[in-house]
């Protein structure tokens, strides 16, 4: 059980800032940095892998010393286990990253990143000698005709060929056997493109 150095709040509220940083420890590497323009920061010093390493565990008074010790004491815990809690604090930066990029790649109507039709998209964008932008046009029309009405919005590794078929059987069913064939032809060409991605 940590031996904690600071009482209370009081003892934080009390803390005026200096000339320059100084700490407030409270024990089993938290602390509390007070910077000289008066914030207030928590840190947590733990060591893992034979390297020492420091975590931001909050900002007085947004996070109170109940607060940054729970938060601490899980990061101990994280450490104990063999896990850096620095990983997991980038990991779960990247989700959110992620996330709020899908959210904004939405609102203005543009296709989920990673998926079908965003790759269809960025494939078509390529310059090539095999296709002009006319055939490109025509390849997308296509494409946002009959397929990515279906696998579109689909992550484009999460596609599975019976899916695929049964895309193209609907165009197949129509009478459209030669469309069918270019499109299916033009799906492995993007498929391709996204292997080598």
């Amino acid at each position: 059980m940590a031996r904690h150095k600071i009482k209370a709040d009081a003892a934080i509220k009390a803390a005026k800032p200096m000339s320059t940083m100084y700490r407030l420890n409270d024990g089993d590497g938290l602390y509390l940095l007070v910077k000289p323009d008066g914030a207030k920061w928590w840190r947590f010093d733990y060591s893992i892998g034979g390297k020492r390493k420091t975590l931001s565990v909050g900002v007085y008074p947004d996070t109170p010393l109940s607060a940054a010790r729970k938060k601490a004491n899980d990061a101990r815990e994280l450490v104990a286990a063999g896990t850096d809690p620095s990983d997991i604090r980038k990991t779960a930066k990247q989700v959110q990253t992620k996330r709020l990029e899908a959210e904004r790649r939405i609102s203005e109507g543009l296709p989920a990143a990673g998926s079908f039709e965003d790759i269809a998209r960025e494939w078509a964008s390529v310059p090539t000698d095999r296709r002009s932008d006319k055939q490109t046009e025509k390849i997308i029309g296509w494409m946002e005709k009959d397929i990515f009405p279906w696998l579109g919005k689909r992550p484009i590794n999460e596609i599975t060929t019976p899916e695929i078929d049964a895309t193209i059987q609907r165009i197949v069913d129509r009478g459209a056997l030669d469309i069918a064939r270019r499109i299916l032809w033009n799906c492995g060409r993007i498929f391709g493109y996204a292997a080598k991605k």
